[in-house]
């Protein structure tokens, strides 16, 4: 019976089963949204490129001319600071410990000039005091009032007293040469304590800080900088353009920058410079169809960062405005003339160059 009655209702259910995973299967799911919205071109015909933000004078890695452990540390993040204002520095206990014998060899010579001074003040007098003796000799008549013998020998006292004076100055001389050879070493190590003391090269604002109390501060170029400083106060988007699309590119095109996750934020760029050198690509933007062997031409725009909310470091997309491939001719485009303010509307855009028909 069993054979009979429940191995055929077993089959039906799983053939009902399979069909019901297939139907299920095959039903379309709900399309999910995109988190992010991409951006719209503000152009009809345009270069797109994505472009990362960057402090108007570049960001700048603090370095240390001489390794140590940091001792102090006098800046924040986002503190702007002023050309020459103390960013960190260095241990110095080394050179201070220098600088206590150099010191205490400065007062060590300098001792030894005054008696040095006391013998040529000596020498001085006597060679006055034979000038004198033979001045009046001169006034006497020789052979009555003095013979020609003392004469002779009070003459030969002046020459053996201008003698006897060299030596003292030559040694106070000496002495002298001594004292600047040792504050000139004094100068050296203070020097040198003053280098210690990292100062700001610019006027700008402190964007990262690596360095910390105690930690070991290395010299040369480091993956991590110590510090990165930079004036933020315009800022300025470094955009890679294709080198397929650089001969289109213009200096005065118009350009606009909007905020990735809002493109409806967005801001006029002002052209500034064009990298002369076609460089690798470095920044990738995640799409299937991008070339990791990509060759780019950099371009530098700016725009006041009150007008849109950007932090340095941030990417962007960038489009400029360019004729269509088929209606200019090739050729460089990147010609370094002056521009207008984009973000005021006093453009000066290149006159495109049109095919002849």
């Amino acid at each position: 019976m069993i054979r009979k009655y429940v191995l055929p209702l077993l089959a039906v259910i799983g053939v009902a089963v399979a069909i019901a995973m297939v139907i299920r299967g095959n039903r379309t799911g709900p399309t999910a949204q995109n988190v992010v919205q991409s951006a719209n071109a503000p152009f009809t015909s345009y270069i797109f490129g994505p472009g990362i933000v960057e402090a108007s004078t570049e960001n700048i890695a603090i370095g240390t001319p001489v390794s140590g452990i940091v001792t102090a540390v006098y800046v924040k993040w986002g503190d702007r600071v002023k050309s020459g204002t103390p960013l960190f520095k260095v241990d110095t206990r080394d050179l201070e410990a220098q600088l206590l014998p150099a010191n205490a060899k400065v007062k060590e010579v300098e001792a030894q000039l005054l008696p040095a001074n006391a013998k040529v003040n000596e020498a001085e007098a006597t060679l006055a005091k034979a000038e004198n003796r033979l001045k009046v000799g001169e006034g006497l008549e020789p052979g009555v009032s003095i013979s020609a013998e003392e004469m002779a020998n009070r003459r030969f006292d002046v020459g053996i007293d201008k003698a006897m004076l060299a030596s003292p100055e030559a040694q106070v001389e000496q002495i002298n040469a001594q004292i600047a050879s040792a504050k000139a070493q004094v100068e050296q190590i203070e020097r040198e304590i003053e280098l210690r003391t990292i100062r700001a090269p610019i006027s700008g604002r402190i964007l990262q800080m690596k360095t910390r109390l105690g930690e070991y501060a290395q010299t040369g170029v480091l993956s991590t900088p110590l510090m990165l400083l930079g004036d933020d106060t315009r800022l300025h988007v470094r955009v890679d353009i294709d080198e397929n699309d650089a001969w289109r590119f213009q200096t005065c095109a118009p350009a606009m920058a909007s905020v990735r996750g809002n493109p409806e934020i967005k801001t006029p760029l002002q052209y500034v410079r064009t990298d002369p050198d076609v460089i690798p690509k470095v920044t990738l933007t995640g799409d299937t169809t991008q070339r990791t062997d990509t060759r780019v031409l950099q371009v530098i725009y700016s725009f006041d960062p009150a007008s849109m909310p950007l932090y340095v470091g941030q990417l962007t997309d960038v489009f400029v405005e360019a004729a269509p491939i088929g209606g200019t001719t090739s050729g460089p485009q990147h010609r370094a003339v002056p521009c207008g303010d984009l973000a005021s509307g006093n453009r000066k855009p290149e006159p495109v160059n049109r095919r002849n028909p």
